[in-house]
């Protein structure tokens, strides 16, 4: 307990000093390395790690840390912190077992977080002093050296105020720290010291309450589930092929239609507006593709029994829908990819196109498991899905966005749909790209852009970044905007 107390302690001064009135940056990244590092050395020094290979995922969760120092994307800064503890949580969760049935895994989950929280009482307890030691030399020691500290600082504090008084040079030496002691000691500073050690106390107990749920007997985390996964999932097997059945017809129906008439362009209506008709429904058919992998696996993770002939008919059905879903998908992101050269692109676009790769990816392990292959489906979702969502991270998605949609602008300027105002949005990973609008032959386009960079440039020359908000982005962005000789522009 003494060891889990001390690293605890530790992490918690780490993080006050590295994010206390701090945005995040390379403390991002040097956080999340103490903190796996401490996890592995404590969950291994206590022989809690009994599947090497959950290791893995330590991958994705350092790369997303590093992303706070690399890029500069608001939305994935915020998003990120949820993943990365997601991450960790699944993490702890295998390391413990090789696999879990989906319901015995989200139990799991509950309990790594739920457990951390029921778990810092141990922490308390362990920092108590039982009465027995109360009264021993050590803690008679302590009292006596806090005697004395609170006698001998007001008279060192009086003798170093008459000397300051007394000589000029010496008075420069130790003003600076008198000057920090009346910040702190005033009202805002007080509050400002409350509050950043109550963020350190709540830190320490629930670093230390996380590692005791995970390394102790008998916690939330460690507690045996006798009904784990007895009973499991049942839903009647006529239910499960009924509805498999119905919607297989209906997915028929719609992939002739889309290879009739989206593919092939076939269509006997005159009046057909191919154009409109296929930059429509991508987000409808994302979600259709989604509601198809859950019904997938839950009529898979189905413990009902079953005959030979309805394993069979069950098998086939999964195995149609797949086929159906994987043409739905080609369906969206082919519509998706046209409403995009019309367009332009946006955040939302490029993530429904990261959704659908995904889902096909996840649909590889789901035919090989109906293929009767040995294959942990759950385990391999959240290994593409990791995977896919760090390449997300690291594509440099504003860049990206400003890099297609100002290629449009410049190679059809008269293009109705090229949106200025949400290019402006882009933070300071579009730098370089933004910067090529300033060729543009619209004055009102290079005026906004001169705008645009001129209040980024105020913004990075404003404030200097401490050494824990390093980041490349606002670096490099730096670098791109001193070379521009950039004024402020009004217009109508």
């Amino acid at each position: 307990m003494g060891l889990i107390i001390g690293i605890s302690a530790f992490l918690a001064i780490l993080q006050s000093i590295l994010f206390w009135g701090k945005d995040p940056g390379v403390s991002v990244f040097i956080f999340t390395i103490a903190c796996v590092m401490y996890l592995i050395y404590i969950l291994s020094k206590n022989k809690k790690i009994v599947n090497k290979k959950a290791l893995i995922l330590a991958i994705p969760i350092v790369l997303l840390s590093s992303t706070y120092f690399i890029f500069n994307n608001l939305f994935f800064k915020t998003l990120n912190i949820f993943v990365i503890v997601v991450l960790g949580m699944i993490m702890c969760v295998y390391l413990s077992k090789p696999s879990f049935k989906c319901s015995e895994f989200l139990r799991k989950i509950g309990c790594v977080f739920g457990g951390m929280f029921e778990s810092t009482s141990d922490i308390i307890d362990s920092l108590k002093i039982p009465e027995d030691k109360k009264e021993n030399n050590s803690f008679e020691n302590l009292k006596k050296i806090g005697k004395a500290l609170l006698i001998t600082i007001p008279i060192i504090l009086v003798v170093l105020l008459l000397l300051m008084s007394a000589d000029q040079v010496f008075e420069g030496i130790f003003d600076k720290i008198f000057l920090n002691l009346s910040d702190i000691l005033s009202i805002d500073g007080i509050i400002k010291l409350v509050s950043r050690l109550a963020v350190i106390l709540i830190v320490f107990l629930l670093c230390g309450g996380f590692i005791v749920n995970l390394v102790k007997d008998n916690t939330l985390f460690n507690k045996k589930d006798e009904e784990s996964s007895k009973t499991g999932i049942k839903f009647d097997n006529l239910t499960i092929n009924m509805i498999l059945t119905i919607l297989n017809i209906i997915y028929l129906i719609f992939s002739i239609i889309q290879i009739t008439n989206l593919f092939m362009h076939t269509s006997n209506n005159p009046n057909f507006d191919y154009s409109s008709y296929a930059r429509q429904g991508f987000f409808q058919l994302m979600f259709v593709s989604f509601i198809n992998f859950v019904i997938l696996i839950f009529a898979n993770i189905n413990n009902a029994k079953k005959t030979k002939n309805q394993k069979a008919y069950n098998k086939i059905m999964s195995l149609l829908i797949i086929i159906f879903t994987i043409i739905i998908i080609v369906s969206a992101f082919y519509r998706m990819n046209l409403y995009q050269e019309t367009y332009g692109y946006t955040y939302l676009r490029i993530f429904v196109d990261f959704v659908l790769i995904t889902e096909s990816l996840i649909s590889i392990p789901i035919i090989i498991k109906l293929l009767g292959g040995k294959i942990d489906i759950l385990k391999t979702s959240i290994v593409i899905t990791s995977f896919m969502y760090v390449v997300l991270n690291f594509m440099n998605i504003d860049n990206f966005i400003a890099e297609k949609n100002i290629d449009r602008y410049f190679n059809d300027p008269k293009n109705s749909n090229f949106d200025m105002s949400y290019l402006t949005g882009l933070g300071t990973d579009a730098t370089e790209e933004m910067t090529k609008l300033l060729k543009s032959d619209d004055d009102y386009i290079v005026k906004r852009t001169e705008n645009y960079l001129y209040d980024q440039k105020q913004n990075l020359n404003f404030v200097e970044d401490d050494w824990q908000e390093y980041n490349i982005s606002k670096e490099r962005a730096r670098k791109i905007l001193d070379k521009q000789n950039i004024q402020i522009n009004y217009y109508q």
